[in-house]
């Protein structure tokens, strides 16, 4: 009886370890909260795009239009990123470009995949 205790006893300690063994430590550190076009983008554009590149703007690109603004954001990083006065330099008759932050968040939100939401 106590052989057949002991096998008993081995065989749930041995199923006990492998649930152990097989759970995942959970990872406390917080998921990076990604850049998105509703929250971060838009005011940017709403700032320093106005008025041609919004609504009743001159310019037919629409930064305020989440579809044209995530089609065009490669033109836009290489149109703020240009040496100010050279031809194309965004914001037009700017003399100084966007601060470093605002166009590394341009940046991100599209390392992070354009999400509107």
């Amino acid at each position: 009886m106590n052989v057949k205790r002991l096998l008993l006893h081995l065989g749930v300690a041995s199923i006990a370890m492998s649930f152990l063994i097989s759970c995942n430590k959970t990872d406390d550190t917080p998921e990076p909260v990604k850049v998105t076009y509703n929250k971060d983008i838009k005011a940017i554009f709403a700032t320093n795009c106005t008025p041609c590149h919004l609504a009743g703007g001159a310019n037919p690109n629409k930064w305020d239009d989440y579809a044209t603004a995530k089609s065009k954001i490669t033109n836009i990083l290489d149109r703020t990123q240009r040496t100010p006065g050279t031809t194309g330099f965004m914001p037009r008759n700017g003399t100084a470009q966007l601060p470093a932050a605002t166009i590394a968040l341009l940046k991100q939100w599209q390392a992070d995949g354009l999400l509107e939401n």
